[in-house]
């Protein structure tokens, strides 16, 4: 169950801790990780593509600092880590890799509550519910 591992990723402390953690199951299972941000173009609609580009190049720049904060462990347990960045709704595109390149998925709660929640939705809960594969969600 844990030998692909899908890490979805937006550069807090939260994801940091679930990428950490998915290193120590996969090390465990003799399982890789693949770490996943997803970049919602909606956020960017009034920009040009060159912001674009740069917001892209910043987002794997973060998913860099975060290998680079693991790569330790991870060679550790022999881990493999790959990464990418998507454009697109993340709960979407989550739940679409979820159906056909993983057996499992590790990804941080912020736990977002009232209003917040209403307004911002939660990709965690979506991912919880339409996944096709088990979801291990890391609260806080």
């Amino acid at each position: 169950m844990f030998k692909n591992i899908l890490v979805p990723v937006d550069g807090s402390d939260q994801s940091v801790r679930s990428a950490r953690i998915a290193v120590e199951i996969a090390a465990k299972h003799e399982g890789k990780i693949h770490l996943l941000h997803t970049i919602r173009p909606s956020e960017y609609t009034f920009t040009g593509l060159d912001l674009i580009d740069t917001i892209e190049k910043g987002a794997r720049e973060m998913i860099e600092n975060i290998i680079e904060k693991i790569k330790d462990e991870a060679a550790a347990g022999n881990v493999e880590i790959t990464s990418e960045v998507t454009l697109g709704n993340p709960a979407a595109i989550i739940v679409e890799k979820s159906k056909r390149d993983y057996d499992s998925i590790i990804i941080a709660n912020r736990g977002l509550s009232g209003i917040k929640e209403i307004m911002l939705g939660s990709v965690s809960n979506v991912i919880s519910h339409h996944a096709k594969c088990p979801v291990l969600l890391i609260r806080e």
